[in-house]
């Protein structure tokens, strides 16, 4: 009896797996058979039988459409490498791309007809995306083989006007990326959403908001740079010797002695309550999708790494996503409107509608101490980096050089926005392994703004 028992409890177990198992695979064939079906293994099932909608720029650009059952891309060979990332290229290695998020409403594909719906009953949308494929394309140019990203977008709004990343490659030409390859290393990550990177002097903004938020003298503050300071036996280190300076003259020459005294002063749990409230240590999304985390943590931190983590440096991880949200929300006042990169959709026989698509915001900072952050970057441009370089363009922006270690270049970075909301544009351009941001990222920056105004004003 008691080896019946056994055997019948055994029984039980394995017919309670089984029927978990199935549950399981059911599931995930509900969820994710759009994504075996794309699965490179699989593409002899979709590609005789997609009639995929078009993917298309904001200037009626065709990126994507389908020709004889086979996925064809732009003509233009520049606005395929640079919108890569963007559009994909037919396969599921680049899974933030629209063709494998939004497979579903190109091809109509759904886990019960799979590709093979009747005509009739074909539901393949075209997609209009925000994105403008020849400033895409130009900027792309513009880094010049160097890895990075580069965005800007419509703070009003919420539109993406540019999104790059590099490297990235011709899906008519695809690399042979078997072989150990530096040039494509991380060429399936979509730099803008994927990864964070040390931050540098950008990070100065975060750090210059939570002194407006919590230290009410710090505008009124004088503070002595002498190049190097010792914090508890430690050395904090700054590129010049400045003397007594305020910060706002501080913010302009990016000292890295005033913001790590400020840093210092707020302390630890200040300084991370502030950045925590700012976005850091928490997921943030773009068009659906969890983006790479930002992070500021110091638990751990002696008293100089506090200091350096203020300067942007130390552990600190920003994702250009996020940080295009926080040039948006310091440029409106507080207020993100979130970015968006599909402007609408239509069926193959109608107009397209943008119905459904909503643009949502969110509070992320306190529009007094954003106004004051505002002035202090419109004046870095006025005083240091000059208004003509933006062309006619008002901007405020601040520059970063992010030190990496192993005795590698500092990442290159520029952040900003507009002054004046008749022409609404926020943007980041971070170029990894670049130098100095003035000098590598700046130009590409500049080049974009430029460009942009002369459309915005155009049209």
């Amino acid at each position: 009896m008691r080896n019946i028992k056994y055997r019948s409890i055994i029984l039980y177990l394995l017919v309670l797996a089984f029927f978990v198992g199935i549950g399981f695979y059911i599931y995930e064939f509900v969820t994710k058979s759009n994504i075996w079906a794309f699965s490179p293994v699989n593409r002899h099932l979709s590609e005789g039988a997609m009639s995929g909608g078009k993917i298309l720029d904001a200037n009626d650009v065709i990126l994507a459409q389908t020709v004889d059952g086979k996925r064809r891309y732009c003509d233009d060979e520049g606005i395929r490498k640079a919108l890569l990332h963007t559009v994909g290229d037919g396969s599921v290695l680049i899974p933030t791309s629209v063709q494998s998020r939004y497979s579903t409403e190109l091809f109509g594909y759904n886990f019960i007809t799979g590709f093979g719906a009747p005509k009739i009953l074909n539901i393949s949308q075209n997609i209009k995306l925000t994105l403008d494929g020849s400033l895409c394309s130009s900027i792309s140019k513009s880094f010049k083989g160097k890895k990075g990203t580069a965005l800007a977008y419509n703070y009003l709004t919420g539109d993406i006007l540019c999104m790059v990343s590099l490297p990235t490659y011709d899906v008519y030409n695809r690399p042979d990326l078997s072989k150990d390859n530096s040039e494509y290393e991380g060429v399936y990550l979509n730099r803008a959403i994927s990864s964070a990177f040390t931050p540098g002097s950008i990070f100065k903004i975060f750090t210059a908001m939570a002194g407006f938020d919590s230290m009410p003298s710090v505008e009124s503050k004088t503070f002595e740079c002498n190049k190097e300071k010792l914090v508890n036996g430690e050395k904090v280190v700054c590129m010049e010797k400045h003397g007594k300076i305020n910060l706002k003259n501080g913010f302009s020459k990016s000292c890295d002695i005033v913001f790590g005294d400020i840093g210092y002063e707020l302390g630890k749990s200040v300084m991370k309550s502030k950045m925590e409230e700012y976005g850091f240590n928490k997921p943030e999304h773009f068009d659906g999708m969890e983006i790479a985390k930002s992070e500021y943590k110091v638990e751990n931190a002696s008293d100089a790494d506090l200091c350096w983590s203020a300067i942007g440096q130390y552990t600190n991880r920003v994702c250009p996503m996020y940080m295009l949200k926080i040039m948006g929300a310091i440029a409106n006042g507080g207020i993100c409107v979130e970015p968006k990169i599909i402007k609408a959709m239509s069926s193959n026989s109608s107009a397209f509608n943008s119905a459904g698509l909503k643009t949502s915001s969110k509070k992320i900072f306190n529009s007094e101490s954003s106004q004051k952050v505002r002035e202090l970057m419109r004046y870095a441009v006025k005083s240091h980096y000059g208004d003509a370089n933006f062309g006619k363009a008002v901007m405020c922006a601040k520059t970063g050089t992010a030190e990496v270690g192993e005795e590698k270049e500092p990442h290159s970075w520029m952040v900003g926005f507009s002054y004046d909301k008749t022409f609404p544009i926020a943007f980041v351009v971070m170029v990894e392994n670049g130098g100095f941001g003035i000098k590598t990222a700046g130009p590409i920056a500049f080049k974009m703004i430029k460009t942009l105004h002369s459309n915005f004003f155009n049209k």
